[in-house]
């Protein structure tokens, strides 16, 4: 009696042992939906143009493009498959990591696609040396630092923007600027946190070109000559931070109408002695005519050389062929006021000047500007680089008196 109990419980466990594995065989799938999203290594998605194959045993069972999510999905027998990417384009283009894999238990994966560096290189003069360099684009690009030297980069932005620039998978190499090519610093300039500097970029850095464009030189050096592989992020996070290149220009505007000025047939100019004491010359500005004179009202008029040089500085006109005529404004503690552009005033002047002589009376306009910008880059100002006064020798000439400096560009009719 006692054996048939124990036979019918054996046989009740094998009944139950099998149906389990019954039930476990009816719910084990037999096609799952595999998912494989490709995006680069900032997290934004390549989609048209990338095709993902699912392969099994080294063949391949299936193709899929993706979608505009950079996602392929597509429905297989359940088992185990790799993923290899294919492109529209050239897939010599781009790097990604081969060893990626699908299976039962894991039927959705990422495939981090970077591009490569497929330009030529161009010559660069570092401080060590000339050297290459290479151009990288935003979004991500795999390099290969050499493992001897810094690698330069040179990034020319499209759009004006912050900039985060960072290495991903860099643990063995460090990133860093370096300034322009036509002035490599040795130095990194950027502050790099966990190998990641920002830039900023003003509208004012963006030109026409690529040559008109300013162009930043990003270095990577190995540490301990252990660098592989990694990849260069570049990525624009925000709006540039406002400089003043960006601030609206202020327009000096004349304050007196212009006629076209011609000068008096016989007259003879001479120019101010500007080794003179401050009271040798006296200027009064007449009310009825608008014009300064010499000792009174009535006096000989005092004139502005626009057209042609002096002994001392190039004319207006051939200051404003090269450059324009203004003055950036600061409070006493340093910070930017506003900046005033005088060359559109100056442009009305020059084109009512004496055709001959090129002078034109002077204003108050035209003693304000000469003053103003006179100050502003340091003319008259023997510390400072574009003091003007020097001798034989090429020295500062100190008898100059600075406070009528500013009549250099003046003459006076005898």
């Amino acid at each position: 009696m006692k054996s048939k109990r124990i036979l019918s419980l054996i046989l009740t466990l094998v009944f139950c042992l099998t149906a389990l594995i019954a039930c476990e065989k009816d719910s084990a799938p037999s096609e799952l939906d595999y998912k494989v999203t490709v995006k680069d290594a900032l997290g934004t998605p390549y989609g048209a143009g990338v095709i993902v194959k699912f392969m099994k045993d080294g063949t391949q069972v299936a193709m899929q493009s993706c979608n505009e999510n950079g996602e392929a999905v597509k429905t297989l027998a359940a088992g185990d498959y790799t993923v290899e990417l294919a492109f529209t384009g050239n897939a010599e283009d781009y790097y990604y990591d081969s060893n990626v894999t699908l299976t039962v238990s894991a039927y959705e994966t990422e495939v981090i696609l970077s591009k490569r560096i497929t330009s030529e290189p161009v010559a660069l003069f570092a401080p060590t040396g000339e050297t290459e360099a290479y151009g990288v684009s935003v979004g991500c690009t795999y390099i290969e630092p050499n493992k001897e030297m810094r690698s330069y980069f040179l990034f020319v932005p499209t759009e004006a923007g912050r900039y985060s620039i960072s290495l991903i998978n860099g643990e063995n190499a460090s990133i860093g600027y370096y300034g322009s090519p036509h002035f490599v610093q040795e130095q990194n300039l950027a502050t790099v946190s966990k190998n990641r500097f920002e830039i900023s970029v003003s509208a004012s850095m963006i030109g026409d070109s690529v040559s008109g464009t300013s162009t930043y030189v990003i270095g990577v050096d190995c540490v301990d000559g252990n660098a592989e592989g990694c990849i260069l992020a570049i990525e624009r996070i925000g709006d540039p931070e406002k400089t003043i290149e960006d601030e609206p220009w202020h327009i000096y505007e004349k304050t007196v109408e212009l006629d076209a000025y011609e000068l008096p047939a016989g007259t003879s100019l001479k120019a101010f002695d500007l080794t003179a004491s401050t009271d040798a010359y006296t200027l009064v500005l007449n009310e009825n005519d608008g014009f300064y004179h010499l000792g009174t009202a009535d006096g000989p008029l005092v004139y502005v050389s626009l057209t042609e040089d002096n002994q001392y500085i190039a004319c207006f006109k051939n200051i404003l062929d090269r450059s324009g005529v203004s003055r950036y404004f600061y409070d006493e503690d340093g910070n930017f006021e506003k900046k005033v552009s005088y060359s559109e005033c100056l442009l009305e002047y020059i084109a009512v000047a004496d055709e001959v002589e090129g002078v034109y009376p002077l204003t108050e306009d035209l003693k304000h500007i000469i003053q103003q910008r006179g100050e502003y880059v340091g003319w008259w100002n023997p510390d400072s680089n574009g003091y003007l006064f020097k001798d034989i020798n090429g020295n500062n000439d100190l008898t100059i008196n600075t406070e009528i400096a500013w009549l250099l560009m003046c003459l006076y009719a005898e």
